[in-house]
C-alpha cells in the first residue's frame, strides 16, 4: 500500500508539474501575443507621430517665412520660396526613417494606389498630416500674433494669405486648378524618381530630401505666383480650419467664390498623374502595383 501510495503521489506530482508547465506555456504565449499587439500599435503610433511632426515642421518654417514676407520689408518671394524648399528637406530628414515622410495626403493615397502602401494606414496618415498642419499654423500664429494682428487690420485679405492659398488677381479657377495639378504632378514624379534609384541619386537615396527641396523651390519660383503652390491638401485645409477659428470665420472657406476646394482636390489629381507618368516613362523597376 505504501508503495502504491508513493507511486500515486509521484504520479500526481508529475501530473501537477505537467499542468503547471502547460499553464506557463499558455501565459508565455498570451504574453507574446500581447507584446506583438502592442508592438504593432506602437509602430503605427510612431508613424502617426512622425507624420504629425514632419508636417508641423514643414509648415512652421514655411509659414514663418511667409509671415516675414507679409509683415516686414526684409524678405522677398524668392527667400520665402527657398525656405519652403529647405523646410521640406529638413522635415523629410527628420521623420523619413520612421514613416517615409509623406507629409501630404495626396502622396499617401498615391503610394497606396501605385506602390501597395497599406490602405489600413491611410486614415492614420491623413489625420496625422491634417493635425500637424493645423498645429504648424497655431505655432506660427502664436509666435507672430501682434504682427499678424496689425497686418490684418491693414489688409485682412493679405494677412489670411499667410496660412492659406488663393488665386492671384486675374487667374481663373480652371487655370488655378491646372497649375496646382501640374505642380503636384511634377513633385510626385520626382518623389518616385529619387526614391527608386533614378536621376542624380542612383546609389545614395539619402540625398533624396535635398533633391526634393530643390524641386519644391523650383516649383515655387516657376509656378508659385498663380496659386501659392499648395500641392498638399493638408497644408491648405488644416490652416484653413485654424484661421476660421482664429477670427476670420467663414471667410476662410467662402473667399474667392469658395476657392478652397481647388487646393484640396487638384493635388490628388496631380499626384496620380505624376505617378502614372513616372511609371509609364521613367520607372526602372517593376515597383508599380498597376
Amino acid at each position: 500500500m505504501a508503495d502504491n501510495h508513493n507511486k500515486f503521489a509521484e504520479a500526481m506530482m508529475e501530473s501537477g508539474v505537467q499542468l503547471a508547465s502547460v499553464d506557463m506555456c499558455d501565459v508565455s504565449s498570451s504574453s507574446n501575443i500581447n507584446s506583438a499587439r502592442w508592438g504593432s500599435i506602437r509602430h503605427k503610433l510612431r508613424k502617426a507621430a512622425a507624420e504629425f511632426l514632419g508636417t508641423a515642421l514643414l509648415l512652421i518654417f514655411g509659414f514663418g517665412a511667409t509671415t516675414q514676407l507679409v509683415t516686414t520689408d526684409s524678405s522677398s518671394w524668392g527667400t520665402m520660396v527657398a525656405v519652403w524648399g529647405t523646410a521640406l528637406t529638413v522635415a523629410v530628414y527628420a521623420v523619413g526613417g520612421v514613416s517615409g515622410a509623406h507629409l501630404n495626403p495626396a502622396v499617401t493615397l498615391t503610394m497606396c494606389v501605385f506602390r501597395g502602401f497599406s490602405y489600413a494606414e491611410l486614415p492614420i496618415y491623413w489625420v496625422s498630416q491634417l493635425c500637424g498642419a493645423f498645429m504648424g499654423a497655431v505655432v506660427v500664429y502664436f509666435f507672430n500674433e501682434p504682427a499678424i494682428r496689425a497686418a490684418r487690420l491693414e489688409d485682412a485679405s493679405n494677412a489670411i494669405g499667410i496660412f492659406i492659398t488663393s488665386r492671384a488677381t486675374g487667374v481663373t479657377v480652371p487655370v488655378a486648378f491646372f497649375v496646382e495639378f501640374l505642380a503636384t504632378a511634377i513633385l510626385v514624379f520626382f518623389v518616385l524618381a529619387t526614391s527608386e534609384g533614378r536621376g542624380i541619386t542612383p546609389t545614395d537615396p539619402r540625398f533624396q530630401p535635398v533633391a526634393l527641396g530643390i524641386v519644391l523651390t523650383a516649383i515655387g519660383l516657376g509656378l508659385g505666383q498663380q496659386t501659392g503652390f499648395a500641392l498638399n491638401p493638408a497644408r491648405d485645409l488644416g490652416p484653413r480650419i485654424f484661421v476660421s477659428i482664429a477670427g476670420w470665420g467663414t471667410e476662410a472657406f467662402s473667399r474667392q467664390g469658395y476657392y478652397f476646394w481647388v487646393p484640396i482636390v487638384s493635388p490628388f489629381c496631380g499626384a496620380f498623374a505624376g505617378a502614372f507618368a513616372h511609371d509609364l516613362l521613367a520607372n526602372p523597376q517593376d515597383t508599380s502595383s498597376l
